[in-house]
This record gives structure tokens, C-alpha cells and sequence, in this order.
């Protein structure tokens, strides 16, 4: 059996071969012009290499350490052709092309034992001791603003663990903006405004250019936004250096105010080497000074943070604050909508909520079959194929058609074969038919606008290899892609060919390499065609002209205040509900923003919840003894609604331990509505937590919800989506696992007890005694939010982690000298030693501390219930649908129509149930039936609930409906069955009655009695029909009432109308 890499092997040798064949035939046209050889043989290489690299992509191969190999192979390879061709061909082209790709391997990760970072972390931690020796010592040099600055960001970098040169340097302008425009608005305080008897921290808000990462893009500069710990001492030189005013920082200044202040401490403390590495950082130009990162001097810093006795710093907090687990923060802007603002509804807002729901848009829940052929390792596009497989002949036939017409032509037929080809394909050929058909759309709207054919193929040769590969892989339709799926999409295509470009840049250097902003420029007008065509949504990747290789964080925080909020919104919008129709979408809408906001679960799935993901026995069972404490978890895992993101989103997720009590109270008192409509012979991995008669709300209408809720609540031009829940939760779980009693009390709506059991319920006692330095909790919070490594859940969804860690460090004594206090602060202290912390609390002269903004706490705003259960009737359907016109598109509506018309009209009483076979029958039958059964006084407690029944008894009940909508007539006051023989004269109703009699008393109260006519039957009378009536306990005829109820229940049970 070949192995997969021998496969691969001779896949890429017959390629080398084709364009070989293709390289001779440029050579035998073009020889005696040995510019134009030499130009096409390298595009021709140029081509081939890319495809090679899109076809190494599929086949999972997508890092230089797995390409290299292949890579490598197919240089020889055409190597030994070109040696074949100079050693058995007479008066040979001097081919120049002689392919080697560099590959410069990174250097290992250094990792360090135990014992080296006890060793480095006592070194710094001296150092660190020293510092704080030396600000109590009263000999602390403040002549010079350079002194007071090298002590200031000495202050920041072993106090607050900030070691990172542009971080640095852009807090120390960030602070020298805010006291020329006399603000603190960069300052908050880390807990609540009412933690007075405490320290409260104060926390610095800043942003930092950065080359590929961040939060924020201005001017074509991305900025990560980060916290600092504002620690007393950074405070109190900042004083200082008030006084004596302030110069703009660069990375410069900053390292030469460090070195003057260890000239001055290496008297006491050796920091020889560190003051020799900043020395010869020195030497670096300005712009590589601005592009430096960490400093090298102190990239240990973090460990003496580790090692000190009163502090609880992890080495996952520890590496946030060396920069090396990459996180943002919120901007100011999302800062102040998140924690900063008040909580109150206005009236206005109240009046102006209603008005602004969008129309109620569903659709059928679509099964999506995982088929073999997706798993097919050959892509049968036509258009740009690298994987050709078709005789030379045709391929030389195919290259002499130079020609606009002839190309325009071949570019037609191909669009009108795909289209051919389209209806008949599975679905993740569809996608690739259609994106054929999108990018030749574009091609003929192009040549409409007067582009030349041969800029037009260059434009194709720039993208529509990466774009066909991509969407090839994609799951789902190309019609359902959402923005972030578009998104995705693009990043994914131009960070491939950007990494190919690096690539060349290595073998180059000198030479430009700019096929990434090429292939960008094509995309974004590639894109805004589809927008125009094909209504594709708008997305940020095509904000600015230019390409910048960047990870763009989509850093939004939903806050417990903005979570209330949005409640009261929806609580608006559902009492200004007009159908109950509605009514019940927004209930189901409200559980998912729970979902989302509590798990952290993506939209599509929250929407492809299906009932064999969600493990809750005594729900299941009814066990009454375990109705106080009802566990329910969600085990997600692929279904046939939906593809999980990737292998590890495939997770289990435990509801009591995240949940608030009324929380669960709303999901048990739903999921047991639920339960009860399930269809027992449907498998439950097919039967959606959230769906209404076989609908579910569409994406489009949640997402318009969304944005008209979150809109009504913050303003518009705020960038929340319903992915923001997912953001939130992340960091809500990241605080409540691992923050203090205050970060929990301050920004989560949770309790601290609450906290603690969830703590307990998850990690178990023995990680509760040790839960300071504790590691697994974040390989646990991973898991949760279904990622890989808590590098990739940190750089895209966790924006509290420079709080947790200032939680985790500022709790250490801060004493100095009284002299200093006195020196910078204009004060009349005589106490030797001053805790800098007291004192600055109590002194009203630091205006960023006293000034500075601080959040309340806010509690959890209840959930809307409904009034009992939370699924809608089918009365109450049938009922609005006859008297309102609504739930048009509902299917039990639909099942009742076909129903009563079977029953009731003699012409009919043979008719197949169709789906859409009730679209040109009259509805008649059904409304004179609805007005029969009210003049009859109908109420809907007339049966038992089916759902009350037990398992055996619901299969007979099942068995009866079922014979009631196939064989039943109804006239007047009665059901009528004809007793009719088979074939062989044996009677087909005798065990038939048998089983409706039985199963349709499992559902009659014991006031109801069911009385028959004819039956058994005499077979030797002319008339065999068996006529079968309802009887009250008063001897009344109530068959026309029961049988309309009979029918509320058989319109609910889809297994009855698949074998109707």
C-alpha cells in the first residue's frame, strides 16, 4: 500500500514533468529571443511554485518544516530535467533557472528548567530589593528629570513587571499628554468604587504601536491596547516630574535615564551587565530602538514577580506581562462602554425600543451530510487548475489560443458547463462550481469595463488558485458565509501568499516583494463586485488601501452592565410583540444570548444544538427526587446541522457550574418544555434544541437583532456583534477561576461564594488550597472556549489579563523616605519611613489617583420568563393562524388543513399527505371544524398530555393517531372506519380497531368514555362501517371536541406524518 508521502512525492514529479514539456515549448517558440525565454521560464517556475504551495496547504502540509522535503524534491526534479535536456539535446537552450528555496530554521525555544528560574528570578529580585533600599535610604538623586525618569520606569519595570521598550516609552508619553491637557482620564482603579478600606491599585490605560498585533488601527499605524499597575512609586516621580516639566520620551531617553540611575545604585547592587547590554543596545539606530521589544537586560524581571513571598504571580500571568502570550486590552472607548456608564434606562429609551424590530425572518432546519467525497485529496476545478490531468495535445491546443475572443470564448463555455454541472453535485462541489462562477462573472464585468484580457489573466493568476483552495475546504455553503467567515476567508489567503513572499525575501533581499498587496488590491475589488452581485456582506480586511500582514483583535466586552441592559431591551421587545409567533422566537433568542454569554458558544453552535447534545437525565426520566438539583451539561460535537470550527471545539460544558439559580431555573424550565415535544421515533441527533415547528430564526435575524439591541443600548458605531458574547464569557470565567474576591465582585455579576463553588465544582478541593500558582486552570479555560493552547484563546478572546495580573502583584508594602515624600511632593513628613500607598489614598494632591475613574458593582438583571411554559401551543398556533392569519409558514397549520379536509370531505378521504400539498386546498374544512369544535365548547384539557405518558403507553397513543389519520372519516358526531378485506378475504381492520381502541384510551380522561358502533363487525351484514364516538359523563356526544384534540396532538409528532 503506498503511504500518503510516497503519493505525494509522485504527484509533484508529474507536475515538474508538465511544466518541463511547458518550459520546451516557450524554448522551441521563442529561442531566438533568449529575454523572453528566460522571463516566461521563470514565471512559468514562479506558477508552478505557488500552486505547489496551495497543494501542499490541502493536504495539511502548511509549515515550512513539513513543505521542506517536497519543496526540495521538486527543485531536483527539475534539475535532472534540465540536465537531460543540456546532455541528450544538440545546441540546448542554456536554461538559467536553478531553483533552491532557503530555509532558515528558527532558533529552539529556549525552555528553562526549575532551577534556572529560581536562579535568574534571586537575580533580579536583589536588584529589585536594592531599588527599594535605595528609594528608603533618603539619597535618592531628583536634580535632573532624567534621574526622575530613569526611576520612574525602574519603578514600572520591577514593580509592574513592564520590561518592554515601546510599552515603556509609550506610557511615559501617554502620561506627558494627559498633564499637558491636565487629564487623568488614562487612570481607573482596579476594583470597585467602594473598596475604601483596602488598597485600591490604580491601573494605567495606554496603547502601543505595534508591527502586526492589536486591537485598533488609526491612520494606518495598529495600536495594542494595554494596563499597566500605576505602582506608588511610578506615581510619585510622576509628581516629581511635574515640577520640573516634561520632555517627550522616546526609546533613547528611556534607556539612558535607566543607565544613569544604576550609575548611581551599582555602588550597592551589581547591575554591570545590565548596564553594559543597555549600553550596547545604544549603539542600534532610532528605528531599530523603536522596533525593539524587550529589553534584554530584564527579559527575567517577570521571575523575580514569581519567586517574591507576598505575591502569587503564575508563569501564565508571568508571561503576559513579558509580552510573550500576546493579549490586548479594551480601547478607551470599549473601556468606557463596558465599565464606565450607567446602568439607568431613560423613557425615551423605553418609547423608542419597540419600534425597531426587525421582521420576524426563519428557516427550515437543513440536514448537512458529511459526504466521502469531501474527503477527496484531487480538487476538480477547471478554472486555474494545478492538478491537470489531460493530454499534452490538448494543452498545446489550448496555449496557441492567443487571442481576446478565443480566450473570452473558452471562459464562456467553461461558465456554461459549471452551470450544467452545478444541480448535479454534492454539496462541497457546489461550492467550488460556484465560486468558478463568481470569479468568471467578475471577468466578464471586467472586460465590460475595458480591461485588457491579459490584465484580466493576471489578475486570476494573483488569486483564484488561493481562493478556489480555500473555499474547497469550507464546510458549509459558499451562500451561507458570513462576515466572519469571509473574514477568515481573505486573512487566510493573503497571509499564504505573503508567507510565500517571505520566502522570496529571504532569497532577495534586495529585491521588493509585494505579491501579497497585489493579490490584496484584486480581492477588495474582487469582494466589491460580490458585494454588488451576489449581496456579500461588508468586511474590515479591505478598511485600508494597503495589505499589513496583521491580527486585527475584535476586543469587545459585554459587560454584566451592558448584559442588564440588553435584557431590559429585549424585555421591551417582547411585551411589543404582535404574534405569539414572535413572542416565542424572542424567548428562544434570549436562551441563546444566555448561552453565549455564560459558555462563551459560537452562533451556528448555539443554532445546531441538537437534543443528543445535552446530557440531563432527570430531565429526561422525570426522576421528582431530583428536581432541586438537576445537572445538565452540553457534550458539542459534529451533527448533521453543523461542522464545529475545528477538532478541538468538539468540548463538554457543565451548565450548573457557570449558571446564576434563575438561569437554570429558565433552562430546566425550557429544555422540560422541550423534552416533551420530542418525537420518539425521530433520532434525537436530528430533533434542534431551538426550532418551532421545524424552523429555527435565521442568522440574518439574529444578527439584525442583535445589532438593533446592542444599538439601543450603547449607540450605534460600536462594532458589537453577537460574537462579543463569546468574548465576554471567556473573560467572566477567566475572573471568576482566577481572580480575587474583588476582581470577581468588581467584573463579573457573580457572587464570591458563588465563585468558590464553581471553583470547587471544577478543579476539585486539592487545587483550591493551591489555586494562587495553580496552572491548569488555564489549560482548563482552553478547553472551554474549545482552542488548542491558552496562547490562542489569550490573543483573541481574553482582554483582562493585564488585570489579573496587576490582581496577582500590587499587594507589597511601598516605603520610602520621608525626605523624598517631602523633596517631590511639597510635604512636611517626619516619619523616617512612608508607605506610599496610605499615603497617597489619603493625600488629594496625586490627581490621577483621586481623579480616576472606578466601577460599581452591578447585579445581574432577571431573565424574562414567560408567563408558563415557554414553547407555544399548537392550539394557540392553530388558533392565531385561523383568527390573526399568522404562522403562515408554520407546518401544523399546513397538517391541520389536509387533515380536516381528509376527514370531512368524502372526495378526499383517500388523499397522500405532500408537504406543499395543501398550498391550492381549501381551507374551509378546517375553519368550519374550528367553529364546530368551540360551539361545542372545546377545551384544550380535554386529553391528557401525550408528553405525560410513559414510554409504553406513548407508543401505543402513537400507534392510535397514527390509524386515526389514515383510516378515520368524520361525519356528523362520529369517527367512521370502513371494514374492508384484503386480498385474501381476511379482514385488514380486526387487529387495526384493536390497537386504536386501546392506544386512543391511554389518552381519554376517566370522565371520557369511548363507545362504537359495529363492532366487532358481522361480516355478513351489508353495511360493515364501525362508527366510534366520545361520550362525557353526562352521556353527551363530545366526539367533535375530542377529535380536534386528538388532532392538536398528531400535527406535533413528525414520525406520524412521515409514514402518513
Amino acid at each position: 500500500m503506498m503511504k500518503k508521502s510516497d503519493a505525494i512525492y509522485d504527484e509533484i514529479t508529474q507536475q515538474v514533468g508538465f511544466i518541463f514539456d511547458e518550459i520546451l515549448i516557450v524554448i522551441n517558440q521563442y529561442k531566438q529571443e533568449p529575454r523572453i525565454v528566460d522571463a516566461k521560464i521563470k514565471e512559468i517556475w514562479t506558477d508552478f511554485y505557488d500552486g505547489l504551495i496551495c497543494f501542499l496547504d490541502q493536504k495539511k502540509l502548511n509549515r515550512n518544516v513539513l513543505r521542506k522535503p517536497y519543496i526540495q524534491h521538486s527543485e531536483k526534479c527539475f534539475l535532472k530535467h534540465r540536465e537531460n535536456y543540456e546532455s541528450n539535446t544538440e545546441n540546448a537552450y542554456l536554461i538559467k533557472l536553478r531553483p533552491k528555496t532557503q530555509f532558515i530554521d528558527p532558533p529552539q525555544r529556549q525552555i528553562l528548567t526549575t532551577e534556572e528560574r529560581i536562579k535568574l528570578g534571586r537575580l533580579h529580585f536583589h536588584i529589585y530589593a536594592e531599588l527599594k533600599t535605595y528609594w528608603r535610604s533618603g539619597t535618592v538623586n531628583t536634580k535632573t528629570p532624567q534621574q526622575l525618569w530613569g526611576n520612574f520606569y525602574l519603578s514600572l519595570i520591577y514593580c509592574s513587571g513592564c520590561n518592554d521598550l515601546s510599552q515603556l516609552t509609550a506610557i511615559g508619553n501617554s502620561l506627558i499628554d494627559d498633564m499637558i491637557q491636565s487629564r487623568t482620564s488614562l487612570c481607573s482603579k482596579l476594583y470597585r468604587a467602594d473598596y475604601k478600606k483596602i488598597t485600591n491599585p490604580l491601573v494605567l490605560h495606554y496603547r502601543t504601536k505595534h508591527r502586526y498585533y492589536g486591537n485598533q488601527i488609526e491612520n494606518k499605524n495598529i495600536y495594542q491596547w494595554r494596563h499597566v499597575w500605576f505602582n506608588p512609586y511610578a506615581q510619585m516621580f510622576i509628581e516629581g516630574i511635574k515640577q520640573q516639566g516634561v520632555l517627550a520620551q522616546n526609546p533613547r531617553c528611556v534607556i539612558e535615564a535607566i543607565i544613569a540611575v544604576f550609575d548611581v545604585i551599582s555602588v550597592q547592587v551589581d547591575v554591570s551587565e545590565q548596564i553594559q547590554d543597555l549600553k550596547k543596545i545604544l549603539r542600534c539606530s532610532d528605528q531599530a530602538l523603536i522596533d525593539m521589544g524587550t529589553l534584554k537586560a530584564f527579559q527575567h524581571v517577570n521571575l523575580s514577580l514569581e519567586i517574591h513571598p507576598d505575591l502569587s504571580l503564575d508563569m501564565c500571568l508571568s508571561e503576559v506581562l513579558q509580552n510573550r502570550i500576546k493579549t490586548v486590552s479594551l480601547t478607551q472607548q470599549d473601556q468606557k462602554f463596558a465599565w464606565f456608564r450607567e446602568q439607568v434606562l431613560t423613557k425615551d429609551d423605553v418609547s423608542t425600543s419597540s419600534s425597531q424590530i426587525p421582521s420576524l425572518q426563519t428557516e427550515v432546519a437543513r440536514s448537512e451530510m458529511i459526504t466521502a467525497h469531501q474527503q477527496l485529496k484531487e480538487i476538480p476545478f477547471e478554472l486555474m487548475l494545478f492538478e491537470r490531468d489531460e493530454e499534452k495535445s490538448k494543452q498545446n491546443n489550448k496555449r496557441q489560443r492567443k487571442s481576446e475572443s478565443i480566450k473570452l470564448m473558452r471562459w464562456r463555455r467553461i461558465q456554461k458547463s459549471l452551470q450544467k454541472k452545478k444541480s448535479a453535485v454534492n454539496s462541497n462541489e457546489q461550492n467550488l462550481i460556484e465560486a468558478q462562477l463568481r470569479l468568471l462573472e467578475w471577468i466578464f464585468d471586467l472586460k465590460e469595463k475595458n480591461n485588457k484580457v491579459s490584465s484580466i489573466e493576471r489578475y486570476l493568476s494573483s488569486i483564484a488558485k488561493d481562493y478556489l483552495f480555500h473555499i474547497y475546504m469550507y464546510e458549509d455553503a459558499i451562500e451561507k458565509m458570513n462576515t466572519e467567515d469571509y473574514e477568515e476567508l481573505y486573512e487566510s489567503i493573503l497571509n499564504g501568499i505573503d508567507d510565500r513572499d517571505e520566502v522570496q525575501r529571504a532569497l532577495k533581499p534586495n529585491k521588493h516583494q509585494a505579491r501579497a498587496q497585489y493579490a490584496f488590491g484584486r480581492l477588495k475589488a474582487f469582494h466589491t463586485f460580490c458585494m454588488k452581485k451576489y449581496n456579500t456582506p461588508q468586511v474590515s480586511n479591505f478598511k485600508y488601501n494597503t495589505f499589513q500582514r496583521i491580527q486585527l483583535c475584535h476586543a469587545k466586552l459585554v459587560s454584566p452592565q451592558i448584559f442588564n441592559q440588553l435584557k431590559q431591551q429585549l424585555m421591551l421587545k417582547i411585551s411589543a410583540c404582535s404574534t405569539l409567533q414572535e413572542q416565542e422566537y424572542m424567548h428562544q433568542l434570549q436562551l441563546m444570548y444566555l448561552l453565549a454569554y455564560r459558555l462563551g458558544l459560537r452562533l451556528n453552535e448555539i443554532r445546531g444544538l441538537t437534543f443528543a447534545e445535552i446530557i440531563c437525565p432527570e430531565l429526561i426520566w422525570k426522576n421528582p427526587q431530583h428536581n432541586q438539583d438537576i445537572q445538565i451539561r452540553i457534550i458539542l460535537k459534529n451533527n448533521v446541522y453543523r461542522r464545529l470550527k475545528s477538532q478541538n471545539a468538539n468540548r463538554q460544558l457543565d451548565l450548573n457550574a457557570v449558571l446564576l439559580k434563575d438561569e437554570m431555573e429558565y433552562i430546566k424550565q425550557y429544555l422540560n418544555s422541550r423534552f416533551s415535544h420530542i418525537n420518539p421515533n425521530q433520532p434525537i441527533d436530528k430533533q434542534l434544541v431551538f426550532s418551532s415547528g421545524g424552523e429555527i430564526l435565521s442568522e440574518l435575524y439574529i444578527t439584525q437583532m442583535t445589532q438593533v439591541l446592542f444599538n439601543e443600548t450603547i449607540g450605534k458605531d460600536h462594532y458589537y456583534t453577537f460574537h462579543s458574547f463569546r468574548h465576554s464569557a471567556a473573560n467572566h470565567l477567566a475572573i471568576a477561576w482566577l481572580g480575587s474576591k474583588q476582581m470577581v465582585m468588581t467584573y463579573t455579576d457573580y457572587t464570591w461564594n458563588h465563585a468558590k463553588l464553581m471553583r470547587k465544582h471544577l478543579f476539585g478541593e486539592c487545587a483550591i488550597a493551591h489555586e494562587g500558582v495553580i496552572q491548569h486552570k488555564w489549560r482548563l479555560l482552553a478547553d472551554w472556549m474549545g482552542h488548542s493552547s491558552i496562547e490562542q484563546t489569550a490573543s483573541h478572546y481574553l482582554h483582562t489579563l493585564d488585570l489579573l495580573a496587576i490582581d496577582r502583584i500590587y499587594n507589597t508594602p511601598c516605603l520610602v523616605h520621608h525626605s523624598l515624600v517631602n523633596t517631590l511632593l511639597g510635604g512636611q513628613q517626619t516619619n523616617d519611613e512612608i508607605d506610599l500607598r496610605q499615603y497617597i489614598q489619603n493625600n488629594k494632591s496625586f490627581d490621577f489617583y483621586h481623579q480616576s475613574l472606578a466601577l460599581n458593582k452591578i447585579q445581574s438583571f432577571p431573565i424574562v420568563k414567560t408567563q408558563s411554559d415557554v414553547t407555544v401551543s399548537s392550539y394557540e398556533i392553530i388558533r392565531c393562524y385561523i383568527e390573526r392569519s399568522e404562522y403562515k409558514e408554520h407546518m401544523w397549520p399546513q397538517r391541520c388543513i389536509w387533515l380536516a379536509a381528509k376527514w370531512k370531505s368524502p372526495k378526499l378521504s383517500k388523499l397522500k399527505w405532500e408537504k406543499n400539498s395543501t398550498e391550492s386546498m381549501d381551507e374551509q374544512y378546517l375553519l368550519e371544524f374550528y367553529d364546530d369544535a368551540l360551539k361545542r365548547n372545546f377545551d384544550t384539557k380535554t386529553l391528557i398530555l401525550f408528553t405525560e405518558l410513559e414510554k409504553s403507553l406513548k407508543e401505543k397513543a402513537l400507534s392510535a393517531l397514527a390509524i386515526l389519520i389514515q383510516h378515520a372519516k368524520l361525519r356528523k358526531n362520529y369517527i367512521h372506519f370502513q371494514y374492508r378485506f384484503d386480498e385474501n378475504k381476511k379482514p385488514k381492520m380486526k387487529g387495526i380497531m384493536e390497537d386504536f381502541i386501546v392506544g386512543i384510551q391511554q389518552l381519554l380522561p376517566d370522565n371520557v368514555k369511548l363507545k362504537t358502533d359495529n363492532y366487532p363487525v358481522n361480516i355478513e351484514q351489508k353495511s360493515r362501517e364501525i362508527k366510534v364516538s366520545f361520550r362525557d359523563g353526562n352521556e353527551k356526544n363530545i366526539t367533535l371536541c375530542v377529535v380536534f384534540g386528538l388532532m392538536l396532538e398528531a400535527i406535533k409528532n413528525d414520525y406520524l406524518w412521515e409514514i402518513a
